[in-house]
């Protein structure tokens, strides 16, 4: 066991990372204002930046989605964001949280983290591009390295060893 900084395992650090990464998830979640998120801000902004996509076909496909399920949709990106930030935070299903969390980064960097055709719609699409890339990065390493044996009800299960 390799000890890093004189302090902890690299195993840990990576233990250290997956927890702050759903630390972070969980809080996307608890910052969101969730009467006008959950009554159609969310999908209104979602079907606006699509509108401003540069790209229309990588944005119309998901427009078409969040339009036709504007009521439950919401709910569902809230669930997927609580289920990555659970999973990830107590390492419970940590691969299939990472992937989750992955598409929601990748989904978000789509639509939000591109300089939309009107820049009034989405002032801020580079601060976007920063935090996604900053959790797609680590959470693609932690997949790679299989960072989920150490400090997760994972390990205390035995799931994915």
């Amino acid at each position: 066991m390799n000890i890093v900084f004189d302090f902890l395992s690299m195993d840990q650090w990576l233990a250290v990372l997956h927890i702050g990464l759903g630390l972070w998830w969980i809080k996307s979640v608890l910052h969101k204002p969730y009467p006008h998120f959950l009554k159609g801000q969310m999908a209104d902004w979602t079907i606006v930046l699509a509108e401003n996509h540069p790209f229309p076909f990588l944005a119309m496909p998901i427009a078409v989605m969040v339009h036709k399920s504007r009521s439950w949709f919401p709910c569902l990106l809230v669930f997927g964001e609580l289920s990555a930030g659970i999973g990830l935070t107590f390492g419970l299903f940590t691969p299939i949280a990472l992937v989750v969390a992955i598409l929601l980064n990748l989904n978000y960097l789509d639509l939000a983290g591109v300089r939309p055709r009107d820049i009034t719609v989405n002032k801020t699409y580079q601060c976007e591009q920063g935090q996604n890339w900053n959790m797609i990065v680590p959470q693609f390493v932690l997949l790679a390295l299989g960072a989920w044996g150490t400090w997760s009800l994972d390990s205390v299960f035995g799931l994915f060893l």
